[in-house]
C-alpha cells in the first residue's frame, strides 16, 4: 500500500450536509469524516491523489468504489489502448464504472478493458446545457458577441492531430472573416506547459477569441449556431442541442491515424501521446519493440470494427446521440444513485 499523505486539503473545498464529526480519519484527504463511508465516488483513477485516495478507501475504510466515466469513449485508438492497459491495474479496486453507452461499452471492451462497466448515460448532461438568459446574456456581455454576426466554436485537439486541426482553423477564420470565432480549449489545456506559447502572451489564432473559464464554455454551447472539430466526446453537447456541427475527421485522416502505432512509439511530438518513454515506464518495459508487441494486428482490427460504426455514421445525428448515450433523457444521475442504493441501474 502506497505511503497515505495528505494531498490537497489546503486547495479544495470540502463541502458536507451531514452534521461535522471526527469519526474517521482519512489520512490521504488530511481531514476526519463525519462517517463511515459504503460508496466513494470518482472521476479519475489512474493519477494522484486519486489512485491514493482509492486505496485508502477500499482497504482502510472497506467501502465500495464507482468511477463516474467522464469520457464517452465513443472512439478508440493506439493512445487509449495503452491507457485500458493501464486501467485493468484498478479492476478490483473499482466496483462500477459507469459508463455512458452500450457502443462505449463494446469500444472498451474492443481495447481490453476488464472492469465492471454499468451503462447509465452522462451524468455531465443532467443539467450543465440548461443555462439559464441571465448566463447568456452575461457571457455575451462578457465575449463581446455580436448579434449580428453568426458564432463559430471551434473545438481544441490535444493530440498528434493539432498542428493540422489547427492549420485549418486558421485558414477557415480567414476565409469566413465576416463571422465570429470562439475557441473551446481541452480541459487544463491552456496551462500546459506543451501548449501555453499557444495563449500567452496573445493567442496563436487571430480573429478568434478562446474560452479560458471552464464554466463560459456551457454558455457558449448555446450561443455559438456552428460548432467545428472532430470526432470525441465533446461533440455530445453539440448533438444534444441540435447545433450544425462540421466534423474533419476524416478530412484529417483521423480514421486512418487512430490506428497508426507509431504515434506511441515517437520520443517527442506535438501530442499528449507522443511520448514513448513515458509508455515504456507506465508498463515497465524496457525497449519499442516490447511496446509494439503489445499493439499487434489483433488489436489494432478490434479498434477499426468499432469506430467505423462512429465514422460511418457521420452524417446520422440520431445515430451518433445514442453511440454517445444509451438514453439522452438527462436522468444519468438518477440511475447511479438507484445503482448504488439497489443494485441497479
Amino acid at each position: 500500500m502506497p505511503s497515505l499523505r495528505p494531498f490537497f486539503i489546503h486547495s479544495f473545498e470540502i463541502l458536507s450536509n451531514v452534521e461535522d464529526a471526527k469519526v474517521l480519519k482519512s489520512e490521504t484527504l488530511g481531514v476526519f469524516l463525519p462517517f463511515k463511508p459504503d460508496w466513494l465516488l470518482i472521476a479519475r483513477e489512474r493519477w494522484e491523489p486519486e489512485e491514493s485516495i482509492i486505496t485508502e478507501f477500499k482497504n482502510k475504510f472497506n467501502c465500495k468504489v464507482g468511477l463516474i466515466e467522464p469520457n464517452s469513449w465513443v472512439l478508440g485508438n493506439i493512445e487509449s489502448k495503452l491507457e485500458t492497459q493501464s486501467r485493468n491495474r484498478f479492476k478490483n479496486l473499482i466496483d462500477a464504472f459507469f459508463v455512458h453507452s452500450t457502443h462505449s461499452k463494446k469500444v472498451q471492451k474492443s481495447l481490453g478493458f476488464e472492469g465492471n462497466m454499468v451503462v447509465v448515460g452522462n451524468p455531465k448532461y443532467d443539467h450543465n446545457l440548461n443555462q439559464s438568459n441571465d448566463s447568456i446574456q452575461y457571457i455575451k456581455e462578457y465575449y463581446k458577441v455580436d448579434d449580428s454576426k453568426e458564432q463559430i466554436l471551434l473545438f481544441s485537439l490535444v493530440n498528434s492531430n493539432r498542428t493540422e486541426i489547427n492549420r485549418y482553423f486558421k485558414e477557415y477564420i480567414e476565409y469566413f472573416h465576416e463571422k465570429q470565432f470562439f475557441y473551446k480549449p481541452y480541459p487544463g489545456e491552456p496551462f500546459d506547459s506543451k501548449f501555453q506559447e499557444d495563449y500567452y502572451p496573445e493567442f496563436f489564432l487571430k480573429n478568434c477569441t478562446p474560452i479560458l473559464e471552464e464554466g463560459h464554455v456551457w454558455p457558449m454551447f448555446n450561443i455559438c449556431n456552428t460548432h467545428v472539430g472532430c470526432m470525441s466526446s465533446i461533440v455530445h453537447s453539440s448533438l444534444l442541442l441540435g447545433k450544425n456541427y462540421i466534423d474533419l475527421s476524416k478530412f484529417l485522416e483521423i480514421d486512418k491515424k487512430y490506428l497508426d502505432t507509431s504515434v506511441v512509439l515517437q520520443e517527442d511530438g506535438v501530442g499528449l501521446e507522443n511520448n514513448v518513454n513515458m509508455w515504456l515506464r507506465v508498463f515497465g518495459l524496457k525497449n519499442k519493440e516490447e511496446l509494439q508487441y503489445i499493439l499487434n494486428d489483433e488489436v489494432i482490427q478490434s479498434i477499426k470494427k468499432v469506430n467505423d460504426i462512429v465514422f460511418n455514421s457521420l452524417n446520422t445525428p440520431k445515430n451518433l446521440l445514442t453511440l454517445f448515450d444509451d438514453f439522452n433523457d438527462g436522468q444519468a444521475s438518477k440511475r447511479i444513485v438507484n445503482y448504488i442504493q439497489n443494485g441497479i441501474s
